[in-house]
């Protein structure tokens, strides 16, 4: 008897230090934070822009491209892409099973019917009376059935809030989701900008080509005339040849990459491969990054980035479910109470089966279960909890380091890429007037075919250097938004020759309502 005080003592001690961990198994995104240094200022705005202030991120840097050829296509990719429809699914089915788990805090509840029918068969039968005398006789056939309607429900009160935790981590799950939606479709958005560009730069590339091939043809023809008339020589037919020859092979590599590059970005807005795409004329000039004062526009600081890019949300909602996991491993070593109901009512006739109060035969059953032995497979089950919170932590700061890396090389790289732009313009231009210039010479006789073909390469090799340039700035730029997590608007966008897809899910009502669910459980 003096034992029981002891151990009720015992048990109370437990509880009260299992709802303590419970209570403190979560970290935040300031703790998993704590090791990394997080800066004011981008590093790469301070050193090299020195700006009076960054501004908020743009609002919609689709629009900034003043672009409508762009726009569209985005829109087709963002409605059509057959990977960014698989990531809205998968949104939907983790979304179910959160609403799976929520069904946990509520009674089940369930009706049934039984009928049950027995049947004796009739005939001539004999036995034995008392005292010892045989007995012969026949009987009828006979039957009686019965019916009985039952209700059952079973619950299990959440007292210490464990079916809350693994609920409400569920919904976190849910929107981790329903972010790396978002991020996929920023990453489409932007790919297929960036592949856009790449296919107009190689169709450049590929005129450029047609346009040396043309010029060596001439260059052949002029050169054979001249031969002909002993005022070339064999060497200048021969180096001619040669030129045109690799002109031509350089064309043909430049029609393959347009080729592939179409392609690609086919795929990307989700129709069949056929390299049929119509792209720009030219590649477009850039708005301004910096403003006069120098001061950065569209940026914004690094604390807000945190607060902006989908997958970083994703991490630290994927961090708030794995510390809520914890505890509901933790609490999962406490007692529980269930409690169970029964309700029958019985029948002879179906045709009577009416649901009469005062016949029911009603059960209620409340139990008080404390595990006690499981093998170690409770605990083992917090370690594992505690590991993948753990994970959690490291996965959120990893996540955070690279959107701070991306950031900063977006901006060093615009700078850089700014200046080696106008370089290669500089380049461009002065190559064109030598060429110009050492044509008039050749024709005049003051030099030879050498010095014109190495002024045209010069030339050719200057032109599809600067374009190159001007392209990867533009690949650069967009870069920087997706770096930032930019928010961009599409125009609504539907393709004939496709059915039906799936709603994206940041336009599904039912998401943009489990914010409010998951509030209220």
């Amino acid at each position: 008897m003096g034992s029981r005080p002891k151990r009720c003592r015992t048990s109370l001690l437990r509880v009260a230090s299992v709802l303590a961990l419970a209570a403190c198994a979560s970290v935040g995104p300031e703790d998993a934070l704590a090791p990394v240094a997080v800066p004011g200022d981008w590093a790469a705005v301070s050193a090299d822009l020195a700006p009076s202030g960054s501004e908020m991120v743009t609002g919609d840097w689709l629009a900034e491209l003043s672009d409508p050829q762009v726009e569209n296509l985005v829109a087709e990719a963002v409605t059509y892409n057959n990977d960014l429809a698989a990531s809205g699914a998968r949104v939907r089915a983790v979304l179910a099973q959160a609403r799976i788990a929520r069904a946990g805090l509520l009674p089940s509840v369930s009706a049934g019917l039984t009928g049950s029918s027995t049947r004796t068969p009739g005939g001539a039968f004999t036995t034995t009376g008392p005292n010892g005398e045989v007995i012969t006789g026949s009987a009828e056939p006979s039957s009686s059935d019965g019916y009985t309607v039952g209700f059952n429900a079973s619950w299990e009160a959440d007292i210490w809030g464990r079916i809350l935790d693994g609920t409400r981590a569920a919904y976190l799950d849910a929107e981790a989701q329903r972010l790396d939606y978002a991020a996929a479709a920023l990453s489409v958005a932007g790919g297929t900008v960036q592949s856009f560009y790449t296919l107009t730069e190689a169709r450049l590339q590929t005129e450029l080509a047609e346009r040396d091939v043309e010029t060596g043809e001439a260059n052949l023809r002029i050169i054979e005339r001249r031969y002909d008339r002993g005022i070339s020589s064999s060497l200048d037919v021969r180096l001619a040849r040669a030129s045109l020859a690799q002109s031509q092979a350089q064309l043909l590599a430049r029609r393959q990459s347009e080729l592939e590059s179409a392609r690609r970005l086919e795929v990307l807005l989700g129709r069949y491969p056929s390299a049929n795409l119509e792209v720009a004329k030219e590649l477009p000039t850039l708005p301004a990054l910096a403003a006069e004062d120098g001061a950065v526009i569209g940026i914004g600081s690094p604390i807000a980035l945190l607060s902006r890019r989908p997958d970083v949300l994703s991490a630290e909602a994927q961090l708030s479910a794995a510390g809520l996991r914890v505890s509901e491993a933790r609490k999962a070593l406490l007692p529980s109470l269930r409690i169970s109901g029964s309700a029958d009512n019985r029948f002879d006739t179906f045709s009577n089966i009416t649901f009469d109060p005062d016949d029911v035969i009603a059960q209620l059953v409340g139990s008080l279960v404390q595990p006690l032995f499981q093998g170690g497979r409770l605990r083992a089950a917090v370690q594992a909890q505690r590991a993948a919170m753990e994970a959690a932590v490291y996965a959120y700061a990893s996540t955070v380091l690279t959107a701070y890396r991306e950031v900063e090389d977006a901006i060093a790289a615009e700078v850089l890429l700014a200046a080696q732009q106008d370089a290669r313009r500089l380049a461009f231009e002065e190559a064109a007037a030598a060429e110009s210039l050492t044509e008039r010479q050749y024709l005049s006789g003051t030099t030879d075919i050498f010095n014109l073909i190495s002024a045209q390469q010069r030339r050719i090799t200057s032109e599809s250097q600067y374009i190159a340039s001007t392209r990867a700035r533009l690949t650069n730029r967009v870069g920087l938004y997706l770096a930032l997590g930019a928010p961009f608007e599409i125009p609504t966008f539907t393709r004939p020759d496709v059915g039906e897809r799936f709603t994206p899910p940041t336009r599904d009502p039912a998401l943009d309502g489990s914010r409010t669910v998951r509030r209220a459980v």
